[in-house]
């Protein structure tokens, strides 16, 4: 009888486990201003969970995946918007970054303006690395340049891999809507 007690104690062990263990996700965003389209992608562990093609209309912000299409209100004044500021505050630091890659193709149609236009975009992005770096010091930040030097271009996408315990997040998101409420 013993043995079958002590087997119970398995299922809150495993759950605390599954609480404090992190959780690998990986966000990637492509997007081009010149035909306003773009995509979002989340996976974990590797699986795709979720992405929309989106785009941008005056005010709103058109979501499109395989089920449905919604167009939404931009608006940064809402409760909701509050709640993920206050959010993103409080998850910001418990956020382990592993990658940051950036990749990005631009071409302005004149070669030397198009190779101007690329030095001055890697040199922000490499002062904005090495911002993050003296905060983040495990994560691994990388830019991929290509430069269209006859043609007009201009295509972003980047590359985040995180971890982050269930329990921090669920924490997060509770302190936001306490703070927000």
């Amino acid at each position: 009888m013993n043995g079958v007690v002590s087997l119970y104690f398995l299922i809150p062990a495993f759950v605390i486990l599954v609480l404090i263990f992190p959780v690998f996700a990986e966000v990637r965003v492509s997007f081009n201003p010149l035909f306003n389209r773009g995509v979002i992608a989340l996976f974990m562990f590797k699986f795709k969970v979720l992405y929309f093609i989106f785009s941008f209309h005056g005010k709103y912000i058109e979501l499109q995946n395989e089920k449905e299409t919604k167009r939404q209100k931009l608006e940064f004044s809402s409760p909701q918007f509050a709640v993920m500021e206050e959010f993103t505050k409080q998850i910001k630091d418990k956020l382990r970054l592993k990658n940051l890659l950036l990749f990005y193709n631009i071409g302005t149609g004149d070669a030397f303006s198009s190779a101007m236009l690329c030095g001055l975009i890697n040199q922000l992005v490499t002062n904005f690395f090495l911002r993050l770096k003296d905060k983040k010091p495990t994560a691994s930040c990388c830019v991929y340049d290509t430069v269209s030097y006859n043609k007009t271009m201009c295509e972003i996408a980047g590359r985040v891999e995180i971890s982050i315990s269930l329990f921090d997040f669920a924490y997060s998101f509770l302190i936001a809507l306490i703070k927000n409420s």
